[in-house]
């Protein structure tokens, strides 16, 4: 099937811009013209300010979406306003291929959701075996130094405990020595 103009500038728009902008600025125009194609003898829905903060914002930044309202069959009233003066059948097409965008945008964002999680819960799992690995590391050196310990004592208990040794008494201190002195033959006293 050969794309019309509404398909190509939806294209344009989707393949250039951040897909959570994109999304955002689908559901402002589906919900404008989702409002018209409910009530479409209502002027206040078929009009809007492009001064709308929200639409500004979000809709108008994009460089194509004017020229997708005007595919649309939006006129500018002035520099302020843009009036729907086009065919209804035109707006529930766009509105139908919104919706397809806004679809396939949300099923992406989810996936990249689950990427994202699935990366998430796997570097977890990372530091988990990490923290594991060094617990176990460190189990296993304390109960190699227990053991250790355990070997060491039965060791210990094993040799030849040495006897008591008994020294000579030693007599420390000043002792008294009697010296005599006995003098022989001579002359003396």
């Amino acid at each position: 099937m050969e794309k019309g103009p509404i398909d190509e500038v939806l294209d344009m728009i989707y393949t250039k811009y951040s897909k959570k902008y994109v999304k955002e600025a689908f559901k402002i125009l589906e919900k404008l013209f989702f409002n018209i194609i409910n009530n479409p003898d209502d002027e206040k829905y078929k009009n809007f300010k492009k001064t709308n903060p929200n639409i500004k914002l979000k809709v108008l930044l994009i460089e194509e979406a004017i020229g997708l309202l005007l595919i649309l069959g939006y006129e500018e009233k002035d520099d302020e306003f843009l009036v729907f003066k086009g065919d209804i059948s035109r707006l529930k097409y766009a509105t139908y291929v919104l919706k397809n965008y806004i679809e396939k945008i949300e099923k992406m964002m989810e996936e990249e959701k689950r990427i994202e999680e699935e990366k998430r819960q796997e570097e977890i799992r990372k530091q988990m075996d990490e923290v594991n690995k060094k617990y176990m590391m460190e189990k296993l050196e304390k109960e190699r130094l227990l053991q250790q310990c355990k070997n060491d004592r039965k060791e210990m208990s094993q040799r030849i405990k040495p006897t008591d040794s008994v020294a000579k008494k030693m007599n420390y201190g000043a002792h008294e020595v009697k010296v005599e002195f006995k003098c022989s033959g001579g002359g003396g006293r």
